[in-house]
């Protein structure tokens, strides 16, 4: 089990504990053999005792780390300790889109300079064959530059048969999915169509569909989002 203090691999010091769900945990670390802070991701144990879930979690990892863009959020290293796989990437302070958002209205300069850096980061993963499936403010982080850095690529392909996922039977934020989505059917255009309601929530200041999980679900399938009453000007 990872817990502060202790140290993967004689080399990832695990000094604070700053994300995690049900899935995975994610400690701000010192590479003592670089000498530089580090965002360690580490795969819950009860998700690593899965054969499948582990296989196709090293699988994604050695996928992941051949992409190179400027905004998409590297992978340093990978490795597994005490009976759990870790993802090693670089610790970005600055915070989130979805907390920028947070902090009121974007500006329409920069939600276009968003947009395009998002876009592209997509389309080049597209390019290299890999889908992100959970595309959506909280895995958009913002550099010390303000550029984005559009992390956990494959995460959801990993633990997409988890016996743990949400009560649709998918992983996914449901906000933010397409219905082919909702149906085991992925592609490229699932995450266009989740960078479309990113797009509305940075115009609209709210999500197209809001309500409990079957509505929103219903939503997606059926109704045309609602005017941009709320655009800035």
């Amino acid at each position: 089990m990872a817990n502060i203090g202790s140290t993967l691999n004689k080399r990832y010091l695990l000094k604070k504990h700053i994300a995690g769900g049900g899935f995975a945990q994610v400690f701000l670390a010192s590479d003592l053999l670089l000498g530089r802070q580090v965002a360690v991701k580490v795969l819950d144990q009860s998700m690593a005792r899965d054969a499948d879930i582990l296989k196709r979690f090293r699988q994604e990892a050695k996928a992941v780390a051949t992409l190179e863009h400027p905004n998409i959020l590297p992978v340093y290293d990978y490795g597994e300790a005490n009976g759990a796989p870790y993802l090693v990437m670089p610790y970005v302070s600055g915070g989130t889109l979805g907390d920028r958002m947070k902090q009121g209205p974007l500006t329409l300069d920069e939600i276009g300079v968003y947009l395009d850096q998002i876009g592209s980061a997509l389309d080049y993963a597209h390019e290299q064959g890999i889908i992100h499936r959970d595309v959506k403010p909280n895995n958009l982080l913002i550099r010390s530059n303000g550029q984005l850095a559009l992390m956990d690529f494959g995460l959801a392909k990993v633990l997409e048969n988890a016996a743990v996922v949400a009560e649709t039977g998918v992983f996914g934020t449901i906000a933010y999915m397409s219905p082919e989505q909702f149906q085991g059917l992925v592609g490229p255009l699932s995450d266009i169509y989740m960078l479309g309601i990113i797009l509305y929530q940075m115009l609209a200041g709210k999500l197209p569909y809001e309500g409990n999980t079957s509505q929103v679900l219903l939503a997606h399938m059926q109704l045309v989002p609602g005017t941009l009453a709320g655009t800035p000007n």
